[in-house]
């Protein structure tokens, strides 16, 4: 019976974490303050960027913090709910590696909140309320690795806006910031389980990651969550390919 429960509750968590990925921060903004709707300009979606776009970077930046809390309030929701909370841990068995594939920290209750964050993404790229349309997930994708890591702000921060200077392209400077983030988390997670196996030096990187325990679940998701995002910028890839691409005017 045990099963069961936290079957459903993996099921519940990605279900309600879809729907809170879902909401479509852009078209509100639009709607409430502006009386337009992104989708009908530029590239017909309702991501910051485009929301920026036609509406003001005011509005694209509101639309762009909107989108990450999405995620980010699941997220730690569940960290907090399946770590801290006696009953919910005992229940999802936090203490059991049954589930260890390489290293510690892969068990139900790390699962919990990586589900979480993906069922964001998710809901942020596919939303039920827009007919499953929405945004290019950058927003979600970001928010997740900063959740994770102190270094995604310097770091891929630094990659996105290094080229984003040099090509004036925002899709092409989140596909390679996305793609280092992506790199980044297996890295991190081959260290930390091999340096673990091997003596546990783990407590050395927790510079790099903190708050949950580094699993399998990490680089897995940011893959995943890659995977989406490079589906949902199908036409700007053409369009670089093409050298017709957007290019933003505010950065010299």
């Amino acid at each position: 019976m045990v099963y069961l429960y936290r079957t459903l509750i993996l099921i519940l968590i990605f279900i309600i974490s879809y729907l809170f990925g879902s909401i479509p921060n852009g078209l509100i903004i639009g709607k409430l303050f502006y009386h337009k709707d992104p989708r009908n300009y530029g590239s017909h979606n309702v991501g910051g960027t485009n929301t920026g776009r036609i509406l003001g970077k005011k509005a694209g930046l509101a639309t762009i913090i909107l989108d990450m809390l999405k995620l980010i309030i699941p997220f730690f929701l569940c960290y907090f709910l399946f770590t801290y909370n006696d009953f919910l841990t005992h229940l999802m068995d936090s203490t059991s590696q049954e589930l260890n594939i390489f290293g510690k920290g892969n068990t139900l209750n790390q699962l919990t909140y990586y589900l979480a964050g993906f069922g964001a993404i998710i809901g942020h790229g596919f939303s039920i309320f827009l007919k499953f349309k929405g945004g290019k997930v950058v927003s979600t994708y970001a928010a997740t690795q900063i959740s994770l890591s102190y270094l995604s702000i310097p770091l891929f921060g630094g990659i996105f806006f290094l080229i984003l200077r040099i090509k004036k392209e925002v899709s092409l400077s989140s596909l390679i910031a996305g793609f280092s983030i992506m790199i980044f988390s297996w890295l991190i997670y081959l260290i930390y389980a091999l340096t673990y196996k091997y003596g546990d030096y783990s407590q050395y990187l927790m510079w790099f990651n903190y708050g949950p325990t580094c699993s399998i679940y990490y680089p897995i998701l940011m893959t995943l969550g890659y995977i989406i995002l490079f589906f949902k910028h199908r036409s700007n890839i053409k369009r670089i390919k093409e050298g017709n691409e957007n290019k933003i005017q505010w950065m010299k």
